[in-house]
């Protein structure tokens, strides 16, 4: 039986660079996946795909509104989907074909096809094969959930795996749920012309999005022609004749609509069903493998991150999971995770951006803050662009003066984010942005010019203070 210092079962986000990583400090590692090719879901049928979509249609939508800087074309703009699809597949198989040459040039990295099944605390199977380890780090991400609706139209409804194999652009979609996937497809594919309906149980789009954002995003949904229900529950989706026929209540009130295609975007549970985790006595639960904050599961050398655990479930969050786990298998002073420097980006229209606490999670930890915001609709740049829509939030710790937070609203809320980034993780205060001078005009003198607002802000009612003391 071939033994290893460190076997990792997944080969996305997480298990790949940690793989990688552990390697290169000379350990024998090997490497699992299922699919034979490192990148996961996000490479394969998650962000790098939805994006390459993103991205076409929203040059495709730059010609319908060239009008609004005064340009005519005198011909039809057609797009070739046939060829974003190529496109697709070129970016994805280039990028997992270069993450395997550089995982082949490590002489201490080996790396499997197949799927791996635990044997007992310290060996797996492996086709047939077994093989022990020292430790282990199971990265398996997540899958699609299918909710327990009735009917057989579930089993022909599309999920996010589906949807970027399509060769043609559906005339109508409904999307079940309304998180980042189904906001972020509906008005992509909006603007190719689809008539998009999307249902969502809860009271608003976008649960863990920014109150103040998602209410700007749903409203321009809802202007630029998507239907979108709220309060919704659906019983049943049947298919018939070439037709899904979708039973719902809402607000008490019995309703179906007929549709050409459904979308389930309904959430995730974690990829942990065929790791037979009790043959290793790890202890999981509907959210995943359960860890502490230096990401060991219930066995100490049994390590889990990304999706296949209740933390943020977005690629970068797991690479950088997958650094603190190497650190706390092979360093001698552990680290703990540390989320509240998290960060993500929704390629929504507009873009949104989180870094850090938002200001609801910074109330229910007791924390007394200050919120302040920028407006768009005063800054330069975004007059110019003629997107004025957003804004850029700071949520600042009363305390401490420390901006915890930020939060933003903006068509480049991506390019934003990594200032938002480094002042989140660097703990500055309003003070500290301030004192960077920021080129103009650009968006990102949104930051320096909120900072300068609070600082201002704070000597007034300091001034006050003194001003109301002196008179007592």
């Amino acid at each position: 039986m071939e033994h290893y210092e460190l076997i990792v079962i997944g080969a996305g986000p997480a298990g790949t660079p940690a793989a990688m990583a552990a390697a290169q400090f000379g350990k024998k590692v090997l490497l699992i996946d299922k699919r034979g090719e490192p990148g996961g879901e996000c490479l394969f049928e998650g962000c790098i795909p939805s994006k390459v979509f993103e991205n076409a249609a929203n040059r495709y939508a730059i010609f319908k509104e060239a009008q609004n800087f005064h340009i005519e074309l005198k011909s039809s703009v057609q797009i070739h989907w046939e060829e974003v699809l190529r496109d697709k597949e070129k970016i994805i198989h280039r990028r997992s074909k270069e993450a395997l040459m550089m995982i082949e040039k490590i002489p201490t990295l080996t790396f499997k096809k197949g799927e791996a099944t635990f044997v007992d605390a310290h060996t797996i199977e492996l086709d047939a094969q077994h093989y022990s380890f020292d430790k282990a780090l199971i990265a398996t991400g997540a899958k699609v959930n299918i909710p327990p609706f009735t009917g057989n139209g579930i089993k022909k409804a599309w999920t996010n795996r589906d949807v970027f194999f399509e060769e043609e652009i559906p005339k109508e979609l409904l999307f079940v749920g309304a998180g980042a996937i189904s906001c972020e497809l509906a008005q992509m594919f909006n603007k190719l012309g689809t008539k998009c309906t999307v249902l969502e149980r809860n009271n608003r789009i976008l649960q863990h999005v920014d109150k103040d954002i998602a209410e700007v995003i749903e409203q321009k949904m809802i202007d630029s022609g998507i239907q979108i229900e709220l309060n919704v529950s659906i019983t049943s989706i049947d298919y018939y004749e070439n037709t899904f026929n979708i039973h719902f209540s809402q607000n008490g009130e019995t309703r179906n609509l007929q549709k050409e295609q459904v979308l389930l975007a309904t959430g995730r549970n974690a990829n942990i069903d065929t790791l037979k985790l009790e043959n290793a006595k790890v202890s999981y639960d509907r959210n995943g493998v359960e860890v502490n904050e230096l990401l060991q599961s219930s066995q100490p050398h049994i390590f889990a991150c990304g999706d296949c655990i209740d933390s943020p479930h977005f690629a970068h969050t797991a690479s950088y999971e997958a650094g603190v786990v190497v650190h706390n298998m092979f360093a001698p002073h552990p680290r703990k995770v540390d989320y509240d420097k998290n960060s993500w980006v929704l390629f929504s229209d507009p873009q949104a951006a989180s870094v850090g606490l938002g200001e609801e999670e910074a109330k229910k930890r007791g924390i007394d803050v200050i919120v302040s915001s920028y407006d768009f609709s005063i800054d330069a740049r975004a007059q110019i662009d003629k997107e004025e829509l957003g804004f850029v939030k700071f949520i600042i710790d009363k305390k401490s003066r420390v901006i915890i937070g930020i939060e933003i609203l903006s068509e480049n809320a991506a390019s934003l984010a990594g200032e938002a980034t480094l002042i989140v993780a660097n703990k500055m205060s309003a003070m500290d942005v301030m004192s960077a001078i920021h080129p103009h005009p650009t968006l990102c003198e949104s930051f320096g010019k909120l900072a300068q607002k609070i600082f201002m802000g704070m000597m007034i009612q300091k001034k006050q203070n003194r001003e109301k003391e002196e008179r007592l």
